[in-house]
């Protein structure tokens, strides 16, 4: 009796540590195709937006196709819309976290992390050009910002196209946001509608619609690429063209991740395809943005909207309230430990060098 008890534990405990082995744990990224003769590694990108805005359909999509077809099938690249893994707000706790694998971050949220030196891409009427930020911004990571990317690690840097203003009612001067409920993200924009008289509200992507159409606030900040893929015209049949600034982009990689690839693919991702993500975004932002602003304006009609471009003036007295901005940026980063007063005049040297007029 005592032999069979002992021959139906080790049975058990043989079946036991076979089905264990055949387990995977919920960090490992591998999998066998359907023919089990190479690995695939599976990696979640989480965006913030639908499958139907442009930066998914024009950007990420594509980009998922062409990391599979380099790697010949080894990487597939798995997209979660409208946010579905982790707000912007929380991205770059999430990517370092392994929430996901990939996704973007926008530095302005994330004041307090060491990816602070590059909010100063979304100075307010700063570059407008995503081609020209992606230049700048790698410039100054590559010179200030070398040990910052440990947990999470550096595939690109891109951004959006410009903000502009979008709105219930016409906005034709400064006079026109005095008081009202603006949404706006990131510290600097949320300091510029101070700086206009008005209320800054922030909100995550996910919830300008909603607040427009509720008129829980009046106006809003965003590009133009991404007001029409959200169909803002729906709800805000008036667009004033500022030019505000785009929104840096850093895309990034959990770290454990990327080092559970084999070492070819890799130094595929850091050299090849994270690169050629930023360029995507980049030139899809630059190419759309006037065309979206067109569309915007075709869509309002009916609506009796319409697209406002603000005289020099007029645009200039919006302009004035952020020159005090950029100088506090400075000081801030200095009080941050960051060589602040020299970043800035890198900056400005940088972008001057490409051919931007600094706004003040």
């Amino acid at each position: 009796m005592a032999k069979k008890l002992s021959i139906l534990i080790t049975l058990i405990l043989t079946i036991s540590i076979g089905l264990l082995g055949c387990g995977k744990s919920a960090n490992e990224t591998s999998s066998k195709d359907n023919s089990g003769e190479k690995d695939v590694y599976k990696l979640s990108f989480n965006i913030q937006i639908p499958a139907t805005h442009k930066f998914h359909t024009d950007v990420v999509k594509p980009w998922a196709d062409l990391v599979e077809k380099e790697t010949n099938g080894k990487v597939k690249i798995e997209i979660y819309n409208s946010g579905a893994l982790g707000t912007l707000a929380t991205a770059y706790d999430d990517i370092k976290g392994a929430v996901y694998d990939i996704g973007y971050v926008s530095p302005g949220l994330h004041l307090d992390s060491n990816l602070y030196p590059l909010t100063i891409g979304d100075l307010p009427f700063g570059i407008t050009d995503p081609i020209v930020k992606a230049k700048v911004l790698g410039k100054l990571s590559d010179k200030y910002m070398k040990d910052a990317f440990k947990e999470a690690t550096l595939l690109t840097i891109s951004s959006t196209d410009s903000y502009q203003l979008y709105s219930k009612e016409p906005v034709k001067s400064i006079k026109d946001v005095k008081e009202q409920k603006i949404i706006a993200q990131g510290a600097e924009r949320i300091e510029t509608v101070k700086g206009w008289g008005a209320v800054p509200v922030s909100l995550g992507l996910e919830q300008i619609y909603e607040s427009l159409e509720k008129k829980t606030v009046n106006q809003t900040t965003y590009t133009s690429v991404g007001a029409v893929g959200l169909k803002l015209y729906e709800v805000a049949p008036y667009l004033t063209k500022i030019d505000l600034g785009a929104t840096t982009l850093v895309f990034l990689i959990n770290t454990e991740s990327l080092n559970q690839l084999p070492a070819d693919l890799k130094k595929q991702f850091v050299e090849e395809l994270g690169p050629k993500l930023g360029e995507m975004t980049g030139e899809m932002y630059k190419s759309q943005a006037d065309s979206a602003i067109k569309e915007y304006g075709e869509k309002v009609k009916s609506k009796g909207g319409q697209v406002t471009t603000l005289s020099g003036e007029e645009l200039k007295a919006f302009k004035k309230p952020s020159e005090k901005i950029w100088n506090h940026w400075a000081e801030e980063a200095n009080r941050k430990g960051y060589s602040g007063n020299e970043i800035l005049k890198e900056f400005e040297k940088l972008i001057e060098k490409e051919g931007v007029e600094l706004p003040f």
